[in-house]
């Protein structure tokens, strides 16, 4: 049975892990308490808007909007005020009075800060105007989401602006914004600028690295780019980019069951990149639960709409909280692949503490554009993965490298002979592959050649004397092999046979003989007078351009036959320097 023990975690590990939630719960509590303080939104995107408090009130069927200014005091007495819309929707007043601060007449009135369905948006003014424009999510005319109505206010006069909205659920309290049209067309550029900068990266990483994950079958590349695509509609849709831009009616589908849809491919895509199953098994089966319960909630987000919102923003708080603590666990435990990972969800987690509470209807937001933050911070989260999943490519280079490396050295040592220091049978027969893969391309330069040589007298040595004094025999004629020259290869092919494989001509083979031959006789003058060497040397034909395996066999049995001829004249050659025996008379 396996156990996972976390008991030999490091105290620094545990102190950074407390210090880092300490942080988060900080960080949380200071946005939070920051938002109950707030009076206005703080402007990211562009000019301080002028936000006028807004009177809620139940709406009932069949009600009409107040035809001019003058009604509306006695419109209100019959209507019947609420706190704030209900975050799981219905039919609401929204009724707000303004005044213009600033000495223009061109004015923009935006219904801000929630998804809605349809709006219809009534400016009254005291001075008998009467300006409405119905817009929403079903009518496809809502802008990033707002609805925005232009219209002329002059100052010194006062106006109202009632609302009557409906949807199936709320996103966050809503907000009346008002600008001049210059500050309006300043603030809706940047807003589109970032809106269309950080879809186009989550659709670009998505696209590329889902086709990367399908073409090398890399199952965390192709989860990753899932997830980037899923969140890439999941934004459009919320921004009305199939209803207000391609004119698509998207029918019961809205931007929540996308991003109930996001979990089950955003936690199997952390267990995956963080090998959580072995790991931390425990929670992986947590990831592959929230994947379960994700599929489960998605077809209830259809048949109960006003729980879609709730649903999509409970699943993705837990995917992410999930994320965000598996890489922050990994971090500490010193998995390096974590590193992009746990920044990606930092990115993510801090406009996620900004947002939650606004989306369950707390607290007023406390930015102008609080979902446009988070968009950034899904493509600041997208990057940051990518960045992840091309750290985790350099890790696995950099390992196959290390193991690369490590088989080159095991060859290596495989392949030479400890005592000699030379190459060892392994490394003749390498080296006869590689030249047989070759083509001689210049014949008339020279030839391959081949030297068999057997030490003569080692027996005698290691009988008379010991093996260490053998050894040291073996070892003075592996230096003395390995001094031949640059061109020329020595091996030690076990026991008392070397060879040797040269390139040369005729000329060179004659030299290689004569140095052979110096070593048989500086074996003989040294502390090893019993000793020398037998050798036999044969060339290939100096017009063949190619030698085959057969080839270079064939040469070995011709070098070995006349190193064995060599060895028999050189036994020879003592018997008959030997004195004869004296003879005794008896």
């Amino acid at each position: 049975m396996r156990h996972y023990s976390h008991a030999q975690e490091p105290a620094s590990a545990r102190s950074l892990g407390r210090g880092v939630m300490g942080f988060l719960l900080f960080a949380l509590a200071l946005l939070v308490s920051t938002a109950c303080r707030a009076t206005a939104p703080y402007p990211l995107f562009g000019p301080t808007s002028q936000e006028p408090s807004v009177a809620t009130y139940k709406a009932a069927a069949g009600e009409q909007a107040p035809q001019s200014y003058t009604e509306l005091s006695t419109w209100l007495a019959a209507r019947t005020r609420v706190r704030s819309v209900d975050m799981l929707g219905g039919d609401f007043w929204l009724v707000s009075s303004l005044s213009p601060n600033q000495p223009v007449s061109d004015w923009v009135v935006t219904f801000d800060n929630t998804y809605y369905e349809n709006a219809s948006m009534l400016v009254l003014g005291d001075d008998g105007s009467r300006r409405q424009v119905e817009t929403g999510a079903d009518t496809g005319v809502n802008d990033i989401p707002r609805g925005t109505i232009a219209v002329t206010l002059t100052p010194g006069h006062r106006y109202a602006v009632v609302i009557h909205v409906t949807s199936r659920f709320y996103t966050a309290l809503p907000r009346i914004d008002v600008q001049t049209r210059t500050q309006y067309h300043q603030r809706r550029t940047n807003e589109s600028a970032l809106m269309l900068g950080s879809l186009g990266v989550l659709f670009g990483l998505g696209v590329f690295i889902l086709f990367v994950g399908l073409w090398i079958k890399d199952r965390s590349y192709t989860l990753y780019g899932c997830q980037a695509l899923i969140l890439v509609l999941g934004w459009g849709f919320f921004f009305g980019v199939p209803q207000s831009w391609l004119g698509i009616n998207t029918g019961p589908i809205n931007f929540t069951q996308w991003f109930i849809l996001l979990p089950v491919v955003h936690a199997r895509f952390t267990i995956r990149f963080l090998d959580l199953w072995r790991h931390a098994p425990r929670m992986a089966r947590v990831g592959h639960t929230i994947a379960l319960a994700s599929i489960v909630a998605l077809p209830i987000s259809l048949f109960f709409p006003s729980f879609a919102f709730l649903i999509a923003t409970f699943a993705v708080s837990i995917v992410v909280l999930f994320s965000a603590s598996m890489g922050l666990w990994a971090l500490l435990r010193g998995v390096r692949r974590a590193r992009f990972f746990t920044l990606a969800y930092m990115a993510v987690l801090v406009p996620g503490l900004i947002i939650l509470p606004v989306n369950f209807g707390l607290v007023p937001s406390i930015v102008d554009n609080a979902d446009l933050l988070t968009l950034m911070g899904n493509s600041c989260e997208a990057m940051l993965l990518a960045f992840a999943l091309a750290d985790h490519v350099k890790l696995v280079e950099d390992g196959r490298e290390r193991f690369r490396r490590g088989m080159q050295e095991a060859v290596a040592k495989a392949s030479i002979d400890p005592l000699t220091g030379l190459g060892n049978r392994l490394a003749f027969n390498v080296m006869i592959e590689e030249i047989t893969r070759r083509e001689n391309t210049d014949p008339a330069q020279g030839t391959w050649q081949i030297a068999m040589i057997d030490l003569d007298g080692l027996k005698q040595v290691n009988d008379s004397q010991g093996h260490e004094r053998g050894d040291d025999l073996l070892q003075a004629v592996g230096e003395g092999l390995a001094r031949l020259g640059d061109l020329i290869r020595a091996f030690r092919l076990g026991g008392d046979e070397f060879a040797l494989i040269a390139y040369g001509d005729e000329l060179s083979q004659q030299r290689l003989a004569r140095s052979l031959t110096e070593l048989d006789m500086t074996l003989r003058e040294s502390d090893f007078p019993d000793a020398g060497i037998s050798f036999g040397i044969c060339s290939a034909p100096p017009n063949q351009r190619h030698l085959s395996s057969a080839d270079f066999t064939e040469l070995v049995r011709e070098a070995d036959r006349t190193m064995y001829a060599h060895k028999s004249r050189r036994r020879t050659e003592r018997v008959t320097d030997q004195p004869m025996p004296e003879l005794r008379s008896e």
